[in-house]
């Protein structure tokens, strides 16, 4: 029924990170991907590698099973308005735009279609990444499973409840932003210090990896972990009291809250 079995309208860093995730696990190859970009100047790199290119964003959903969007929030009405032209064959939307709901999505159609809702990340692009995911009533398990599936091959998945959708974002969707300015206030400081940045860098990154790895690999709670550094009197614990005396738990609720009102703006 359809010319290709996965469509990409947008085909931004997250869009390629998907769509080479997809053709590197061999579930599709390039050919079986329609793929529209708003940047004539980006089309030749496309050609070469054998996906095929759509004209529009109405040709791309029209021709596709699964038609991920991932355009930018601002644009989003412009595309919706335009694909919903189309005729409906089953076709699953697969949005990753941060705010816009499913329900506002399905208002822009005069059928009932399908949509699945993902909030992935960043490391999506190095097959380190955490997506987590909701549908509408209407997409089966079988089709929910595949594109689980899919994002599986670029890290970890979890599924939530859609009214969760926007306060999941700086929980997973921005958050890497935030561990890159740790480190980087961390690394700036140790050269204040004298440290060599080079030096710096993979030691920050690597205790970022390892430390991690101790809160998913043991069954220490995260307050024991902490204390298990902090020795009475030490150095550790200097540090800690300084992160308490200016409320830096207060400072990530403030953060998490202005990321999800943006997200809820962004809805509107």
């Amino acid at each position: 029924m359809f010319k290709y079995k996965f469509g990409v309208i947008g085909a931004g860093n997250m869009g390629m990170a998907i769509t080479n995730g997809i053709v590197g696990g061999k579930i599709m190859t390039p050919q079986e991907i329609g793929i529209y970009v708003h940047s004539p100047e980006k089309v030749p790199a496309f050609e070469e590698k054998g996906f095929a290119v759509c004209k529009s964003s109405a040709e791309a959903y029209k021709n596709s099973q699964f038609v991920l969007l991932g355009v930018k929030p601002q644009i989003v009405s412009e595309v919706l308005d335009e694909i919903s032209t189309q005729s409906y064959d089953g076709q699953i939307i697969i949005s990753i735009v941060a705010g816009v709901s499913i329900k506002h999505i399905q208002s822009c159609f005069k059928d009932d279609v399908k949509v699945i809702r993902v909030m992935p990340n960043t490391p999506l692009l190095i097959g380190k990444g955490a997506s987590a995911f909701s549908r509408s009533n209407n997409v089966s398990d079988d089709e929910f499973e595949q594109v689980i599936n899919i994002f599986s091959l670029m890290g970890s998945t979890e599924v939530i409840d859609e009214s969760l959708m926007n306060e999941i974002i700086p929980v997973n969707g921005s958050s890497p932003a935030f561990v890159y300015y740790i480190i980087n206030c961390m690394l700036e400081s140790s050269v204040k210090n004298g440290i060599d940045p080079a030096v710096a860098q993979k030691l920050i990154c690597d205790t970022f990896i390892g430390a991690a790895n101790m809160i998913t690999q043991t069954d220490t709670p995260i307050p024991q972990l902490i204390k298990n550094v902090c020795s009475p009197g030490g150095t550790t614990l200097e540090a800690i009291k300084v992160f308490d005396e200016h409320n830096l738990g207060l400072i990530f609720d403030e953060a998490f809250e202005k990321c999800i009102k943006r997200a809820y703006e962004i809805g509107k």
